[in-house]
């Protein structure tokens, strides 16, 4: 059986929905139409852009870049600085889930999520959406 890693991200994009509103009591809206974010959340009445990712490679690593959008020649590049506001990353093997500033990954398109500590790990949990350094 082939992985289909558009559905298993639209699983993710939904637990994150469903943590974000009945957990935490967020407020989240989906764009219409073709954006660089997955999702609005509003947050004590701060709105963020979230592109949701997640990783079921059980060694921490995911990838947080734009594809190619379909032309030739091209490769995968960073989102643009001021596209999103934060990745939710979900590490699905242990169920972990990380809210990662945009302008904590700089233009990585891949990070590492630590087991222990590691640049991210400050950010696991962070359901608060908080830019800590």
């Amino acid at each position: 059986m082939s992985k289909n890693t558009v559905r298993e991200g639209e699983i993710s994009e939904q637990i994150f929905s469903h943590k974000c509103f009945v957990e935490h009591g967020h407020m989240v809206s989906n764009p219409i139409g073709t954006a660089d974010y997955d999702l609005i959340v509003d947050v004590k009445e701060k709105i963020y852009k979230v592109q949701v990712k997640s990783s079921r490679r059980g060694n921490g690593n995911c990838m947080i870049c734009k594809g190619s959008n379909g032309q030739k020649g091209s490769k995968k590049y960073p989102y643009p600085e001021n596209s999103i506001d934060f990745f939710a990353v979900h590490d699905v093997i242990p169920n972990q889930w990380y809210i990662i500033p945009r302008s904590a990954t700089g233009d990585a398109k891949q990070i590492r999520l630590s087991k222990g500590e590691g640049k991210y790990s400050v950010y696991k949990d962070n359901w608060g959406f908080k830019h800590v350094p």
